[in-house]
């Protein structure tokens, strides 16, 4: 089994608001139906249309007052809209994939994972069916509601269902020492206990991030790999990239290492 993770900023462009990648999302899911063998699980980010509308109503704060409630609407509205757009992208390829929302079958208690029912996911593995979860706002026990990442979500999985690999195409080489997009730094090549706590030092969140940008995904990631499952992360936005990594194949990138990270993040 393979979860790939579909970063959302791969997939849309996060300065403008509801804007898609057609191209990239079409290219992307011909990858995917050259690549994947066997099952496969995708989660996909929430792009220009989920973090812009977070961060306008401050849903990453919980509940503060009733005007957050038409953000937490509009939010779950426009990432059905993408989901509805990746579905569409990957049954046009020739692959059978159903969306599945994650506010629907999980509840957070603090911001962690408290419930998660995934019965009706490994019920649609087992007919030969790819599930598609996204980031998602969704009810938390203690804050009535809050942002959940699809980079927490597939940490669950893997927690649950033990992927054979974990893959996250995003628009980036992987994870730098700087900010790709100006220039900045230099490619990490491997993520280890012994390297991240400078790593974490240099990486910053994205201001239009509500999930926490580069430096939320490595920390989930280091999470899983001190449970012993490593991850890739490898640029989509280069075409044959992401087949290569679904194939196998050897491929720039970032390999989260497992190992024992405990006290260092």
């Amino acid at each position: 089994m393979i979860i790939l993770k579909l970063g959302g900023g791969l997939l849309t462009d996060k300065e403008e608001e509801f804007s898609l990648k057609e191209d990239v999302l079409e290219r992307v899911a011909g990858e995917i139906k050259e690549g994947a063998r066997g099952e496969i699980i995708i989660v996909h980010g929430g792009g220009s249309f989920g973090h812009p509308l977070a961060k306008r109503y401050a849903l990453q704060d919980g509940f503060k007052d009733e005007r957050q409630l038409e953000g937490v609407v509009r939010t779950r509205a426009a990432m059905e809209e993408f989901n509805r757009a990746v579905v569409d992208a990957l049954l046009g390829a020739g692959l059978r994939a159903v969306g599945l929302q994650p506010s629907a079958c999980i509840t957070c208690r603090g911001r962690e994972i408290d419930r998660f029912e995934t019965a009706g996911l490994e019920g649609f593995l087992k007919l030969g069916i790819i599930p598609v979860l996204y980031g998602d706002v969704v009810v938390d026990d203690k804050l009535g509601f809050c942002i959940l990442s699809g980079d927490r979500i597939i940490a669950r999985l893997a927690g649950v269902l033990g992927p054979e690999r974990i893959i996250l195409g995003v628009d980036v080489d992987g994870v730098f020492t700087g900010d790709p997009k100006r220039g900045e730094g230099s490619l990490v090549e491997e993520v280890n206990p012994g390297n991240l706590p400078h790593l974490l030092d240099n990486l910053g969140a994205l201001d239009n991030d509500v999930t926490g940008g580069m430096k939320g995904k490595v920390l989930e990631l280091a999470a899983l790999a001190h449970e012993g499952h490593g991850s890739q992360i490898v640029n989509a936005a280069v075409p044959g990239r992401l087949k290569k990594a679904l194939l196998g194949e050897a491929v720039k990138g970032t390999w989260i290492a497992p190992g024992n990270y405990e006290g260092v993040f």
